[in-house]
C-alpha cells in the first residue's frame, strides 16, 4: 500500500525553524548594519557642523582681534598727533623766546652804533628816488646834521638835478629819525620805531603762544 502523503511534517518544522531563525538572524544584522550607518552619518554631519561653527568662531575672533588692533593704531596715531603737536609748541615757544631775548639785547646796540648812519643812508635813497621833484625838506636830528651835513649835501649834488634842497634840525628826533618832505609825499624813517615793531611783534607772538592757566585768564566780574 503506498502512503498518500509522502512527506516528513517533523523534518519540515524543524527546517523551517532553522529558515525562520536563520531569517531573524539575517534581519537582526541588517538592523545593526543600519543602526551602525545612521550612526555614523550622524556622526559626520555633527563634526561638519562642529567645523562650521568653529571656523565662524574663529573668524568673528579673528574680526574683533583686527577691529581692536585698528582702534589701539587709531588711539596710537592720536596720541602721537597730539604729542608732536605740543612738542612743536613747545619748541615754537623757545625759539621765539630766544629771539625775543637776541633782539632785547642786541637792538638797543644797534641803535646806539649806527642810527645815523642808517638815518643817512635813508636819506640818500629818498634823494636818488626824488627825480624830478624841484625841493625837498630834509629834517634830522642835531647830531645827524652836525656829522653827516656833508654827506646828506654830497647824496644831493650826485642827481645833477636842479633841485633845491633844505636841511633842518629838529630837537625832538633822535639820531635814527629822519623826515623827507616834498610836493606831493613824504618819508618819515625811524630806526627805533622800526626795532620797537619788531619787539612788539615778537612779544605778541610770545603771548599768543603761552598757554593760559586759571592766574592768567582775565576774570571779568558783573
Amino acid at each position: 500500500m503506498s502512503p498518500i502523503f509522502d512527506r516528513n511534517f517533523d523534518q519540515e518544522l524543524i527546517q523551517g525553524g532553522t529558515l525562520a531563525a536563520a531569517t531573524l538572524a539575517t534581519d537582526d544584522m541588517a538592523l545593526e548594519e543600519l543602526k551602525q550607518r545612521l550612526k555614523q552619518e550622524a556622526y559626520a554631519e555633527g563634526h561638519l557642523a562642529g567645523q562650521d561653527a568653529a571656523r565662524q568662531e574663529a573668524a568673528s575672533d579673528l574680526a574683533n582681534r583686527q577691529q581692536g588692533a585698528l582702534d589701539s593704531l587709531a588711539s596710537s596715531v592720536a596720541e602721537l598727533r597730539e604729542s608732536a603737536g605740543a612738542h612743536r609748541q613747545a619748541v615754537e615757544q623757545h625759539l621765539l623766546e630766544f629771539v625775543l631775548n637776541t633782539c632785547e639785547l642786541v637792538f638797543p646796540q644797534i641803535v646806539e652804533a649806527t642810527s645815523k648812519d642808517r638815518a643817512v643812508a635813508a636819506i640818500q635813497r629818498c634823494i636818488a628816488l626824488a627825480g624830478g621833484v624841484s625841493t625837498l625838506r630834509i629834517t634830522v636830528s642835531d647830531a645827524v646834521l652836525r656829522d653827516h651835513g656833508p654827506a646828506i649835501s654830497a647824496a644831493f649834488g650826485a642827481t645833477g638835478d636842479d633841485m633845491r634842497i633844505s636841511v633842518q634840525a629838529d630837537p625832538t628826533l633822535e639820531d635814527g629819525d629822519a623826515r623827507v618832505a616834498w610836493q606831493h609825499g613824504s618819508m618819515d624813517f625811524s630806526l627805533t620805531r622800526i626795532t620797537d615793531g619788531i619787539l612788539n611783534a615778537l612779544r605778541h607772538a610770545m603771548a599768543d603762544q603761552t598757554p593760559q592757566t586759571p592766574s592768567t585768564r582775565s576774570v571779568t566780574h558783573d
